[in-house]
């Protein structure tokens, strides 16, 4: 939706809110500021949450995880803090999240629900701030989410916040292999072993990768194993499947399954069928 298809304060503006994976993920060095150095090949996919939001007296949020219903402590609300402190908008506004991305996963979905915020923020305002700028202030919240403002596939540096557009890669659809249980993110950063990861050059993957010949690979995999030694046993069950090619995304649990398989099954893994999703400027993620 764009702000011309949005009808203002007697509407509900509902956006799809996307996950994402990464489809190569390198990591060259702990900085001064404690942050990686990534580069990284970001694809948004069609797995998504749902935000609704609605112009209101006062502020109220709602979703179907109970758990996530405290408004203070969760990425929208952080998002709509940033907005109204960059902008004096103060409208007060109901949100309902519909959350289907998995939790803890490696997926982007609290960077994801922030992003798409900002988006929606910018279409209730109606200040009509460019995409660029609400970028930089997404990367003040998290440097996951300045992609979500990408075309939908992006080559990733520094924090993860600086955006280099990618055309197109082949339209790829695959099978994403959700454990049930997550991993703490910056608890899997603080496990990598930066010094002793094997070198490999993230520039020659992206070029391969618009070749049609993308090879999935994540320097966060090791450390994610050692947390769970279970996940290893999870990938190599995944290869026992059938699959060509199996990789965790961002710091797991997810993988992302490569290979032409009908409907694969297990009792300890849910398996979701996805595509890549793309956006064009100007529009939101449809």
């Amino acid at each position: 939706m764009n702000l011309e298809n949005f009808k203002g304060k007697d509407q509900a503006l509902k956006l799809l809110s996307p996950a994402k994976v990464n489809l190569f993920f390198r990591i060259h060095h702990q900085r001064q500021d404690k942050y990686h150095q990534i580069s990284s090949l970001y694809q948004a996919i069609n797995l998504s949450d749902t935000l609704s939001i609605c112009l209101a007296d006062k502020d109220g949020f709602h979703c179907n995880l109970d758990h996530l219903c405290d408004l203070q402590e969760n990425f929208i609300w952080k998002a709509i803090f940033l907005f109204r402190q960059k902008t004096g908008w103060n409208q007060k506004l109901s949100i309902y999240l519909q959350k289907s991305i998995p939790l803890q996963a490696g997926l982007g979905g609290g960077s994801s629900n922030a992003a798409t915020m900002l988006w929606a923020l910018n279409l209730l305002s109606r200040y009509h701030f460019k995409e660029s700028l609400l970028a930089l202030w997404a990367a003040e919240l998290g440097s996951d989410m300045p992609f979500f403002f990408s075309e939908g596939t992006a080559y990733c540096q520094g924090k993860g916040e600086i955006i280099q557009n990618v055309a197109n890669l082949p339209p790829t659809h695959f099978w994403l292999a959700v454990p049930q249980f997550g991993l703490s993110t910056p608890l899997v950063y603080q496990t990598c072993d930066v010094k002793n990861l094997p070198h490999w050059d993230s520039v020659k993957a992206l070029s391969d990768a618009t070749q049609g010949k993308l090879i999935l690979k994540n320097d966060l995999e090791p450390a994610a194993f050692y947390l769970k030694p279970e996940l290893q046993i999870i990938k190599h069950q995944l290869l026992e499947m059938g699959f060509t090619q199996v990789s965790i995304t961002g710091s797991g649990t997810a993988f992302i399954c490569f290979g032409s398989l009908e409907k694969p099954e297990s009792s300890e893994i849910i398996f979701y069928p996805v595509h890549f999703l793309q956006r064009k400027l100007g529009y939101w993620y449809e």
